[in-house]
């Protein structure tokens, strides 16, 4: 499965660094890919975050389906109520 969260990041476990029913965030500009707890600067003034941290302010006020929700959050945790 692929989840786009912006217009330079997916979620996916289709990469090869994903792990069994666990996805990644993938930059689509460099195919670099992170892990929950990797360090990253996503964009210039966010600073590092983790990118759990990272997918849930991307995700912030955005609809996505129940499949989806279900997926991001086997990647950030609880994010949706």
């Amino acid at each position: 499965m692929e989840v786009k969260l912006t217009p330079n990041y997916v979620l996916t476990d289709e990469h090869t660094r994903s792990r069994p029913h666990m996805p990644v965030l993938v930059n689509l500009r460099t195919n670099e890919a992170y892990n929950p707890s990797d360090l990253l600067e996503a964009y210039p003034g966010w600073g590092k975050l983790q990118a759990r941290d990272v997918v849930k302010r991307m995700v912030n006020g955005k609809t996505f389906t129940d499949q989806e929700k279900y997926f991001i959050e086997r990647f950030t945790g609880k994010v949706f109520s």
